[in-house]
Parts: C-alpha cells; structure tokens; sequence
C-alpha cells in the first residue's frame, strides 16, 4: 500500500464501491480487480462509517 499513491488508491476505492454497488460480495470483488479481501474490507467499513466519496475513504484507508 505504502507505494500506491492517492490516486491510485481513489481508482481502486471507485471501482470497490461500483462493484459493492452492483452486489458483489467482497470475495468476488478482490477476485476481479486483484485486491487483498482485507484492503476491500477496510474500504466498506470505511464507507459505512464515513463517506461515498472515493477520495475522502483513500485518505482513511491510507491512515490505517
């Protein structure tokens, strides 16, 4: 994660919720875009707690 940058996190957080959107599951999502069910996992709680918006769950997934 350390080597990702914000916006490259931002796209990986947008295409999560697109996914989530559309009913995937969290197994199903890290099987498709590549990504640690853990990291995916972070993303949801996130937007669950905080926010939609893309950029604003970058900057809490990266403090985590």
């Amino acid at each position: 994660m350390a080597s990702k940058t914000l916006e490259q996190i931002t796209k990986e957080i947008e295409q999560v919720l697109a996914l989530n959107d559309s009913g995937q599951t969290i197994k199903q999502i890290s099987q498709a875009l590549e990504l640690d069910e853990d990291y995916i996992y972070s993303i949801l709680i996130c937007r669950q707690s905080h926010s939609d918006d893309a950029a604003s769950i970058a900057h809490m997934v990266m403090m985590d």
